[in-house]
């Protein structure tokens, strides 16, 4: 891969000369690479490396993560299936579980009082309340357990 400068270098000259076969030679390269180097020059303007087409694309849209975060803000108990379902998102769990962790928000799980957990009465609410839900926003930047 070349370098910027170089690049740079070799379209200069090659508006200098419009010999690839020379250019080739001087810069060590193959003359496809001149012919395809000026026709990216001749077409965007630019010969730089284009490094934001790398790599996976994401799947969430940035509309996606505020729709996400004012949902979290609206309704701070929210479960990660609710979210999914409201929104219509079709990205898996863990995708959202990771732009909430993004955006700053705790995921905690709630959990019964010692004493609430043996009573038969409570035991309907047990299960509401076995679900994960999405926490506050981090205030510092590590995790809170």
């Amino acid at each position: 891969m070349l370098h910027n400068e170089t690049r740079k270098l070799l379209i200069e000259a090659w508006n200098k000369t419009h010999n690839a076969k020379e250019i080739a030679e001087c810069f060590s390269v193959n003359t496809s690479t001149v012919y395809r180097l000026e026709k990216r020059m001749r077409e965007t303007g630019s010969v730089e490396t284009r490094t934001s087409l790398r790599g996976r694309k994401p799947v969430l849209t940035q509309k996606d993560l505020q729709n996400i975060d004012l949902l979290i803000q609206n309704q701070p108990d929210i479960t990660i299936n609710e979210i999914i379902e409201k929104l219509q998102l079709h990205v898996s769990d863990e995708t959202v579980r990771k732009a909430i962790l993004k955006l700053g928000y705790v995921y905690k799980k709630k959990s019964l009082h010692a004493s609430e957990q043996e009573r038969p009465r409570c035991s309907d609410q047990s299960k509401k309340l076995d679900k994960t839900y999405v926490g506050e926003r981090c205030r510092s930047s590590g995790f809170s357990g």
